[in-house]
């Protein structure tokens, strides 16, 4: 009966080992296991957060890939439209994402830009504008490699 249950005792622990031993896998940090892509923020470098066009301002956000490489969809919208692109995106790489927003001055109004960009991690970049109404979608949204 001893026997019966030493014999049980182990295939269980081998079982447990062997188990255990596969829970981490596919993630090595370099994006080549079939990751996913996953942005962080990542320091500008002393580039400008934002540009001020003619007719409204564009916005950069500064991100890193610490995921797998693949396509993401970007979408930017306002109270006047919205925008979508497609970007394909490598493992372990910055980038800059920027995109124009159409505004003018008007002291009674203000809007918020939104960039969420995907991943586990899943970084928002939000700024608020005071004193600026959107007049039009978003437009020309860019993703650079830097």
């Amino acid at each position: 009966m001893k026997t019966i249950r030493f014999l049980l005792i182990g295939v269980l622990a081998l079982g447990i080992l062997n188990a255990s031993s596969c829970l981490g896998g596919g993630d090595d940090n370099n994006g080549n296991d079939g990751e996913e892509p996953n942005f962080i923020e990542s320091a500008s470098g002393g580039s400008p957060l934002e540009t001020v066009l003619a007719n409204g301002f564009r916005f950069h956000s500064y991100v890193k890939n610490i995921g797998g490489s693949g396509k993401i969809g970007m979408t930017i919208t306002n109270s006047k439209g919205s925008a979508a692109k497609e970007f394909n995106v490598t493992a372990n790489t910055s980038y800059v994402f920027s995109c124009d927003v159409p505004a003018e001055a008007k002291s009674s109004a203000g809007f918020t830009y939104i960039a969420k960009f995907p991943g586990k991690a899943g970084y928002t970049d939000a700024r608020t504008k005071p004193g600026y109404d959107c007049t039009g979608a978003p437009t020309n949204m860019q993703f650079q490699e830097r």
